[in-house]
């Protein structure tokens, strides 16, 4: 798992194509050609890479899911790993 730095800004890829389903979401890696299928809580953190620090995304993690901040740590750091070992975050 990756640790992120809680200033750390991570953004998604413009690369990336993003379809809504009713269960999350699919990207499209356009320069893989790769699909990528994200359930509601790994979407969640997804749409908060945008550029805010990794600070404000577990806030957010914490206020919309109603969890612990630790757990909100846990969350996104998981889901950071994937997205970035995934090359869908830059």
């Amino acid at each position: 798992m990756t640790e992120l730095l809680e200033d750390a800004r991570p953004q998604r890829s413009q690369a990336v194509e993003s379809n809504d389903l009713t269960d999350g979401v699919v990207l499209y890696d356009t320069s893989s050609e790769v699909a990528h299928h994200l359930n509601p809580v790994a979407t969640l953190v997804w749409e908060l890479c945008d550029g805010r620090t990794v600070s404000d995304i577990v806030q957010a993690v914490v206020e919309v899911l109603e969890i612990p901040v630790h757990d909100a740590e846990s969350v996104v750091n998981e889901t950071y790993g994937q997205l970035s070992a995934s090359r869908l975050l830059v």
